[in-house]
Formats: structure tokens, sequence, C-alpha cells
């Protein structure tokens, strides 16, 4: 028997952005991940995140398509190509701001992973990977965690995989899930995907809860995201863009958010 299907959505679009996971909704179910955004569209000039601040989880931006030039309150500042990566782990806080590239079509996510406790209180720390350094399969991008023998150069915070697949037209391909991980969910943001399931784009699909191996079919070809991982198993507190597994973790992180914000308004 295939895999069940228990959430599927094509989520909410607000212009350039459709909010494919939400904490409160979408996130109960797919958590460690518990945010996921898609940009798809031609940016309007000046198009961008001002600056906002995060606590408590690890923030993932990825591009398949344009540019962004991203800057951070911890000094850092870079240009995101297409496939280049920030992976930015907010710890006690961070405040960061994102400037699309108004010259080309954008097409990128940024997904949110909550932090386990003990992490979720330390100095913030960024990784910026170029396309070439990212490791690869032969049907995906290993974006986070360990594959078919294969690393991801950054280390994820939780134990977890987080891939790009891009599958030809008329590929299978098995996803066969780590023993360990309960959690799976795909974002398919470009073709189709038949046989045992039937999914066009954009829509996320969450699966039951197991470590059934997955088999994905395609007609016309597929891109997707994918992520497996250990079951989270604590409850969270969300507080804007401030996530976390305690009220005391909370309130610390955003005394410190406070704390940095005068410094981020004359920077």
């Amino acid at each position: 028997m295939p895999r069940k299907i228990i959430y599927r959505n094509s989520g909410q679009n607000h212009g350039l952005i459709t909010r494919v996971i939400h904490p409160r909704v979408q996130g109960k179910l797919t958590k460690p991940f518990v945010f996921l955004d898609y940009i798809n569209g031609d940016p309007p000039k000046g198009t961008g995140f001002g600056w906002h601040p995060h606590s408590g989880i690890a923030t993932f931006t990825y591009y398949v398509e344009g540019s962004t030039d991203i800057q951070e309150s911890t000094g850092n500042r870079v240009s995101l190509g297409v496939r280049d990566i920030e992976y930015l782990e907010a710890g006690n806080g961070v405040w960061h701001k994102g400037q699309i590239r108004d010259d080309s079509y954008a097409r990128g996510f940024q997904l949110w992973i909550a932090l386990p406790p003990e992490m979720q209180l330390q100095e913030p720390k960024s990784v910026f990977l170029k396309e070439q350094d990212i490791t690869k399969g032969r049907d995906f991008h290993l974006l986070l965690g360990k594959y078919n023998g294969l690393e991801s150069k950054i280390t994820p915070p939780y134990n977890l995989n987080y891939l790009e697949v891009n599958l030809g037209k008329g590929q299978g391909w098995t996803y066969h899930t780590p023993s360990e991980h309960d959690i799976l969910f795909i974002f398919l943001y470009e073709g189709d995907l038949t046989g045992d399931y039937h999914v066009r784009q954009p829509e996320l699909i969450v699966f039951e809860n197991g470590n059934l191996p997955v088999d994905f079919h395609t007609l016309n070809g597929a891109k997707f995201l994918l992520g497996s991982a250990q079951i989270f198993d604590y409850e969270l507190l969300v507080k804007g863009s401030s996530i976390h597994t305690s009220q005391e973790l909370l309130m610390k992180s955003i005394q410190r958010i406070q704390e940095i914000r005068p410094e981020i308004l004359v920077a």
C-alpha cells in the first residue's frame, strides 16, 4: 500500500508570495518544518523584505531563478544567485532583510526550521553556499541532512533532510525514508506527479507519519522540495517570526531582539 496523503493544499497567494506552510496551520503537521514561502513572479521595482527579526528558528533562503541581496544584523551581507543558499540560525535573536533584484524573474523559497530548546538561546550564525558547493545526487540537490550515502555541506539543527528533486519527462524516483524519520512533505512547484500520487503545481502534500518509501512518477517532468524529519515532539509558541518551545525562551529572545533593534535602525 502506498503511503497515504493526509493533507494537500495550494497555499495562500499574496501577489508575488504564496504562503505554503504556516506555523499555526500546516506547520503543526510538518514541524520541525514550520514555515514555507514560495516567491514566484516578476518583482516590481523595489520589491524586498525590510528589516525583520527572527529567533528560535533557522531560516533557509534558496532561489531557483533570479537573485536577491541579503543583509543581517550580524554584519553579513551577501548576494544570492541561482541555487545559492543563505542558512541562518537565528538562535536568541537576529534581524535580516532582503532585496530582490528587479532585472529578472524571481522564483525562490524561504523555509523556517524550529530549533531544539538547547539551541534557542545560542548566538546567531550564518552559512552561505554557492550552487557549485551544494551536495548533489543524480536527481536531487541535498540541501540539508544525509541521504543515499551523501551529506549536506550545512549541518542541520535537527534530525532532518531537505532536498530539491528534479525529474525529467517520464521519470520515476523513490525516496527511501530514513528509518528514524516520520514526518514527510513535498511541495511541487513545477510539472506534475502521476502514479500513486496525482499532483499539479503548485501544491503541498503532507504524508501520514511513518517511514515507508515513497515512489514518485511524472509524465511531463517535475520539480519539488522534499522534507523529512524525526518527529519534533515539542509544543511551539509563536509570536511574529519568533518561535520557541517555552515562554521563558520566547521572552528572553524577544528582549534580545529589542536590544539590538536600535543598532539596525541606524545601520
